[in-house]
């Protein structure tokens, strides 16, 4: 492992590897989650309806080309990032990339680290990957029907390039 990682592999407690099969991840040294990536990859793997606009649009196809550290993130998740379960575009920037916001489900829970809402957005419970801020939201919005429990909401914004 190299000093600069984000993502860290640590032992989930006994009393949560007996019952589920989860896996514990420090996040970008500010969250402890423990995970059930298998069960989220099942969900992400379904067909699931997304809006039909050029922004979602974009945005999925933006996602092709994240960098490694990003894709390390939500593949550690099990999450694919060209499906967010919300996503809303607040049009383009002073320097060209256009501003997204949106949030993917996890089945997990936060061990440790703070939650986050839209109200207490700050640097305390936010952490920056590349063009990306990521919080844990307090609140679970947009839950597809079916999505298993225990829910964990990473909510992003970010500066995403037009590439369409």
């Amino acid at each position: 492992r190299t000093q600069n990682r984000k993502i860290e592999s640590v032992m989930a407690p006994a009393s949560f590897r007996d019952t589920v099969l989860l896996s514990a991840w420090k996040i970008m040294g500010k969250w402890l989650v423990e995970v059930d990536v298998d069960r989220t990859k099942v969900f992400y793997s379904k067909d699931i309806g997304f809006c039909d606009c050029v922004y979602w649009e974009n945005y999925m196809e933006a996602c092709k080309d994240l960098d490694s550290p990003l894709m390390e993130l939500f593949t550690t998740l099990g999450v694919i990032p060209s499906k967010p379960n919300h996503s809303s575009e607040f049009g383009e920037l002073e320097d060209g990339l256009h501003l997204y916001i949106g949030s993917y489900h996890i089945v997990g829970k936060l061990v440790e680290g703070e939650y986050c809402s839209e109200s207490e957005w700050n640097d305390t419970n936010t952490a920056r990957m590349g063009n990306y801020i990521f919080a844990f939201a307090r609140d679970v919005t947009f839950l597809n029907d079916g999505f298993p429990q225990p829910v964990l909401q990473l909510d992003f914004e970010a500066r995403i390039p037009w590439v369409l």
